[in-house]
């Protein structure tokens, strides 16, 4: 290829999937390695990572995408900005929190604790509604949301190493006690 990337690279998610499907087929001696990396893949998380990812997710939502989905909505009705703000934000968050549930549904505790300890200081890193975001519209989205991942958590039993995050999330500390 004439950018210097490999085809490899230049495959999409799904090409690359499709890829591995066809070498596994092709190559069965290569499962039980394959099988090993990915169960190394999904019981580990890096807590910061998925911190800034939920946070760069949220903070970059700028109000102009109410346009499409706030005030009158033929068969709905009046979408109040703040309604229809907080729906955009839950579907941003919403991938985040199925990975939990299914590493969770998995048995990969370990990833499944880093991966919630990251989403709740992604959403402490939001508690403060920036201007020109829709956070704006939803100041307590963060805290609320919070309080719906630790409840989830204590629901798929993953236990949250509540010590380390009492110091990076002091402002809500009533919240993981």
């Amino acid at each position: 290829m004439s950018d210097k990337r490999s085809a490899l690279e230049a495959l999409s998610a799904a090409e690359k999937a499709a890829v591995l499907d066809d070498l596994l087929a092709a190559r069965p001696d290569l499962r039980q390695p394959a099988e090993a990396y990915a169960a190394q893949v999904m019981s580990g998380a890096d807590r910061s990572a998925v911190a800034d990812d939920v946070e760069d997710a949220l903070q970059g939502l700028g109000i102009e995408e109410l346009n499409t989905r706030a005030g009158y909505r033929p068969g709905r009705g009046y979408v109040h900005p703040a309604e229809a703000a907080d729906e955009i934000l839950d579907e941003v968050l919403q991938p985040f929190l199925d990975d939990l549930q299914r590493r969770a549904g998995l048995g990969m505790r370990s990833g499944a604790v880093e991966l919630a300890a990251g989403i709740l200081l992604g959403l402490y890193n939001c508690r403060r509604g920036n201007s020109e975001t829709l956070l704006e519209y939803c100041p307590d989205y963060a805290a609320e949301r919070a309080s719906g991942v630790v409840g989830d958590c204590a629901r798929l039993g993953i236990e949250l190493p509540a010590v380390e995050l009492l110091d990076l999330m002091p402002e809500w500390s009533a919240l993981l006690q």
